[in-house]
């Protein structure tokens, strides 16, 4: 199976549940999405942009989610922190782990001073994976998430070097 196929199909494995919450998961997800998403990977790395990985199990390779960094503003050292996990293997601590490894390559690597992680107010599951992290609570921003057609409230959260040392 291609990087392309096992990320597919990881994906939309997951369209019924991470549809509510992220645009890419839609009912028509196709594997040529995933293909074109995949190309477009190189290009933010090189202009230092967006940061995509994808989780892998480590045990037989599978993977299991994505975590990127995304939104890199460069001139205040910040960025927006993103994460999801293929509903087969959810609720093992999947997303909270690599939201800790990524917070940590974001300061210590890219030099970031602020990590931003948004979460729907809806999306209790995001929300925990933030607190666990020790991201700071900052307030709900409203109409700040678009899905599909629909405009949802998102709970601000961020994470500085200072507040991870003490977590992570």
């Amino acid at each position: 199976m291609s990087d392309a196929e096992a990320l597919y199909h990881a994906i939309h494995e997951s369209v019924p549940e991470m549809s509510r919450w992220l645009p890419f998961a839609h009912e028509n997800y196709s594997i040529r999405e995933t293909r074109d998403y995949l190309k477009g990977r190189p290009d933010g790395w090189k202009k230092d942009t967006d940061y995509s990985f994808v989780i892998i199990d480590s045990r037989d390779g599978t993977i299991i989610g994505g975590c990127g960094l995304n939104g890199i503003d460069k001139e205040n050292s910040r960025a927006n922190l993103g994460y999801w996990v293929r509903t087969s293997r959810t609720s093992q601590g999947v997303a909270t782990a690599a939201t800790l490894l990524l917070a940590k390559w974001g300061f210590m690597v890219v030099k970031l001073c602020r990590i931003e992680i948004l979460a729907a107010v809806g999306n209790k599951s995001s929300q925990r994976v933030a607190e666990k992290v020790g991201a700071q609570r900052e307030g709900v921003l409203r109409n700040r998430l678009k899905i599909g057609d629909d405009l949802h409230d998102a709970i601000m959260y961020s994470l500085i070097p200072g507040d991870f040392i003490k977590t992570g």
